[in-house]
């Protein structure tokens, strides 16, 4: 079963972020023959205990911006000649809710979103709306930050993360076919972390003749692994020593890699404000567009 989009979602807030997104998305639709969905979000504050005549006020104004939004959407659609687009103004108390509930409801299987990569404190506090979606959703996330490119022809080199869970083999799983889809050469990665001890054990890192025989096990595993996935299409492997999210980051440079793809654990709540995740982390820093695929995405 292929499982390239036939209706991609995209979430806008007519920000350069998100036009970069939108651009990224009617550029996949156009390629793939896809059905787009156009999204915005309209957050609203919900209190009862505010006056009726404040709640009239804000009605008004919600109402100007509703009718400024649909004049925007209808420049998008009337811009991009070929392509089935859709439009839907939602309120809603939030992005994220909102745009994984419709995702669902509308039956897309791709959502495609800009990022602004939120960091520190900051990030801690707030985290971002692709974030959530990208938790929630069960479905593939393609999230863009406003620097990154995007091949007109569609992405030819295809970077793909793996550490073996069911997770990361349905992302291999879908990379692979986007790589035919689009005619693209197809890197697996496969990270080695080095054991690190506190100071006070006094225990020096690996010898080099232990990390370089991990580092062989592991390409001997990962090259087993993607032809199991993959079966007779071709790929590369790469099989690298380094903290995870940093050396995901420093292969997938533009010069490269058109497309990152990656397995994404959803974690929330506490457990995700305390540990957070690779995906998630690679996520605030992407230099190239990021593809994550939740876990869920297996059982689908």
């Amino acid at each position: 079963m292929n499982s390239t989009p036939k209706r991609i979602l995209v979430a806008t807030d007519f920000s350069t972020t998100a036009d970069r997104a939108e651009k990224l998305a009617f550029q996949l639709a156009s390629l793939l023959k896809a059905d787009l969905h156009l999204v915005h979000v309209r957050v609203i504050l919900e209190d009862p205990l505010m006056a009726e005549e404040h709640q009239m006020e804000i009605e008004r104004l919600l109402a100007a911006a509703d009718e400024t939004t649909r004049h925007a959407f209808a420049k998008d659609r009337v811009d991009q000649p070929g392509i089935t687009v859709k439009t839907h103004l939602i309120r809603s108390v939030s992005a994220a809710e909102a745009i994984a509930e419709t995702a669902l409801e509308l039956d897309c299987d791709l959502v495609v979103m800009g990022t602004h990569g939120r960091r520190g404190i900051k990030h801690m506090l707030l985290g971002s709306v692709a974030e959530n979606v990208v938790r929630s959703v069960h479905r593939p996330v393609l999230t863009v930050r406003p620097e990154t490119d995007f091949p007109a022809q569609g992405p030819g080199r295809i970077l793909v993360a793996h550490d073996f869970s069911d997770r990361s083999a349905s992302a291999v799983r879908i990379a692979g076919d986007w790589a035919r889809a689009f005619n693209a050469e197809l890197t697996l990665l496969h990270v080695v972390e080095p054991v690190v001890y506190p100071e006070f054990y006094a225990i020096n890192a690996l010898p080099d003749n232990i990390t370089t025989r991990l580092q062989d096990r592991a390409a001997e595993a990962l090259d087993d692994a993607a032809t199991e996935i993959l079966g007779s299409r071709l790929f590369a492997t790469r099989v690298v020593i380094g903290r995870a999210i940093d050396t995901i980051i420093a292969e997938a440079q533009p010069e490269n890699y058109d497309l990152l793809v990656m397995g994404t654990r959803g974690l929330t709540g506490l457990e995700q404000l305390m540990l957070g995740s690779v995906a998630e982390g690679v996520l605030r820093r992407c230099p190239v567009p990021l593809l994550t695929v939740s876990g869920e995405q297996v059982k689908r």
